[in-house]
């Protein structure tokens, strides 16, 4: 296992792993594992080093990148509630 390939994975997964509904977890886990790899090798990084820092499973570690985003997701708030007067004028 290299540094490089925990440095590529931990980035990689960053850059595309976002919350989604459960029912479209599994399909886009398998879909990024594929775009995981494909990177890797054109980055040279050697699969057998993605597959260690991934714990020997990467669709599990993607799929369990997928179902951390989703709570953490839905608890932090889009924007603040913010009251703003309109003013009108009339012609």
């Amino acid at each position: 296992m290299t540094d490089r390939a925990g440095e590529f994975l931990t980035g990689w997964l960053a850059q595309h792993v976002r919350a989604m509904p459960p029912v479209q977890r599994l399909a886009e886990t398998v879909r990024l594992a594929t775009a995981c790899r494909r990177d890797a090798v054109a980055a040279g990084i050697d699969l057998q080093d993605i597959r260690d820092v991934a714990g020997g499973d990467l669709i599990r570690k993607i799929l369990d990148s997928l179902n951390t985003a989703a709570p953490v997701a839905d608890e932090a708030p889009l924007a603040p509630d913010i009251e703003a007067p309109v003013e009108t004028t009339s012609s």
